[in-house]
């Protein structure tokens, strides 16, 4: 069956996002931690009885893209889900993205009848681990060298089987990690989002009818699928190549990683070709597949345009050829919790990549240095111990006609940036300083957009953890396009009290902060566009 009446059919698409959008609005304002409430580090997902993803909370494209991947090792583990079920996964071998996102589903039946799936995926700030800094996305010393090092491995497991909690599984999971108060509120949160899409597809089937519902996802997916094949028909089939570097694998910093891709656009696919790519490490920078995927279909999803829908219709035509043992296909057990890092660096390779196919739609290079703060100390306000977490944006690529943005997270991250009050209110930190730092951007006729600093000062006796950043080497900055300049490398630097500003060394990342120290953390900046000099900027106004 499919929808005759195309109004149907373009209102039902409305009302798929106003589900996925008002789960958003419910997880992040009943949500415990900033990560979630505040840094917006989580998305939220419809998929079709076949899992196949309708729409989502366009959040954090790392973590939408592994919706489908994740749903499906889930019901390859558990079999059919039933009415009241509800499965838990962080397994980034079954499908999802690392340990510290925990992605829940629930199927949504009207009537007895599968109408599709409901899904959160957030970050936790704490997921258990070797050490309480091994936790959230950054590289370290004390980092993991195998996935047991990194956190509680949660397999796909039912939550909720008929309505029922599993007290047993919340006993195992919390008692495995060091804030659970954090989170059982986080996944609690989770919880009442799925509890709220479901009502409100069952009100859309009851309004529309079932049938209806579902020829109309049906509709939207083959819909999707049409206008991406006849843009991607329209762009040159020829073979490009661009590659990218990382500067260490999140342990040793000896010799970069690297990033190579072949890309080539064949009867309306877009193939990449990941073969050339470093071997997967000993580090923490390896990549599962989903991962991977997820950043093809971001890179994607930008060059095709405002006119195709963000579901599975455009998703279905990219393939990816990554060997087994690869950086972007490793084998279990190797560590995955710095994931996003060579994400961050494959996606702005393939935007390389399709710039040099479409010169009339290239881009210079956006920041993917991703600093993050990660430390650990007990509040004397309270005599709680809390782990802060935060990350500060960097500098957009330009583009011609626009300077780049300033102080964004760039690509397929997205996260917002945790205000100073927050901060303040809820860790024993001062923010001393938070500002855009200028001539960040890379020169140009457009100029790349500008980094955030952010001066942190502990206010507690003694803080430890780690703060880590892609892009501190210059030759690995945010490359211009069409004569513009690199954008400047990420810094990070520590002044003790009494002392002068000391930069923490690249493979220096594990820290101890005593009270009045000062932790400097600087983003990388954006690429320009074109050649500097006779600047125009009418056109950037």
């Amino acid at each position: 069956m499919r929808v005759a009446d195309v109004a149907v059919r373009e209102l039902l698409w409305n009302g798929f996002q106003a589900v996925v959008d008002e789960m958003s609005l419910l997880l992040q304002r009943s949500s415990f931690s900033p990560m979630i409430r505040e840094m917006l580090d989580f998305s939220c997902g419809f998929l079709d009885p076949d899992g196949r993803l309708v729409a989502d909370s366009n959040l954090i494209p790392a973590q939408a893209g592994t919706l489908e991947f994740a749903l499906a090792g889930a019901l390859a583990l558990t079999g059919p889900l039933a009415e009241g079920d509800v499965v838990l996964t962080n397994d980034p071998y079954s499908g999802a993205t690392h340990l510290p996102d925990v992605e829940v589903f629930a199927p949504v039946f009207s009537g007895g009848r599968l109408l599709g799936y409901v899904a959160t995926v957030a970050h936790h700030v704490d997921i258990g681990g070797v050490s309480a800094r091994n936790r959230g996305t950054v590289p370290g010393h004390e980092a993991s060298r195998d996935i047991f090092e990194e956190g509680l491995q949660l397999p796909p497991v039912k939550l909720s089987a008929g309505g029922v909690r599993n007290d047993a599984l919340w006993d195992v999971l919390l008692r495995n990690v060091r804030d659970p108060e954090s989170v059982e509120g986080d996944v609690t949160a989770q919880l009442s989002a799925c509890r709220r899409g479901i009502a409100r597809v069952r009100e859309l089937a009851a309004r529309h009818g079932a049938d209806t519902v579902g020829a109309a996802m049906a509709d939207l997916i083959d819909d999707t699928s049409a206008r991406a094949v006849a843009l991607l028909r329209s762009w040159p089939e020829r073979e490009v190549t661009a590659e990218g570097f990382l500067d260490g694998d999140g342990l040793n910093y000896r010799e970069p990683l690297r990033v190579s891709v072949r890309l080539a656009i064949r009867d309306g696919r877009m193939l990449v070709d990941l073969t050339g790519s470093s071997a997967q490490t000993s580090g923490t920078f390896n990549v599962p597949l989903s991962s991977t995927y997820s950043g093809l279909y971001y890179a994607l999803r930008c060059f095709l345009g405002a006119g195709v829908r963000q579901n599975h219709g455009y998703m279905r035509h990219v393939e990816v050829v990554a060997p087994l043992g690869s950086l972007f296909n490793p084998r279990r057990p190797a560590a995955v919790v710095s994931r996003h890092m060579p994400v961050q660096v494959l996606t702005d390779a393939v935007f390389r990549a399709l710039g040099e196919l479409m010169p009339d739609r290239a881009v210079a290079a956006s920041h993917v240095s991703f600093p993050v703060l990660l430390m650990r100390a007990a509040d004397p306000r309270t005599g709680a111990t809390k782990t802060l977490m935060d990350t500060v944006g960097g500098g957009g690529g330009a583009r011609a006609g626009l300077d780049g943005d300033d102080g964004i997270d760039s690509y397929t991250s997205n996260c917002a940036l945790i205000p100073a009050e927050v901060i303040e209110l809820e860790y024993p930190w001062r923010v001393r300083a938070c500002e855009l730092v200028p001539e960040t951007g890379g020169s140009g006729r457009w100029r790349g957009g500008l980094a955030v600093r952010r001066d942190y000062e502990l206010l507690a006796d003694v803080a430890t953890g780690r703060v880590a950043s892609e892009q501190r080497l210059a030759e690995h900055g945010a490359r211009g396009v069409a004569g513009g300049g690199r954008g400047s490398p990420a810094t990070v630097a520590v002044r003790r009290v009494g002392a002068e500003w000391v930069d923490v060394g690249m493979d220096a990342s594990s820290l101890v902060a005593h009270r009045g120290d000062i932790i400097r953390v600087t983003a990388a900046g954006g690429g320009g566009y074109g050649p500097p000099g006779d600047e125009d900027k009418l056109g950037s106004m």
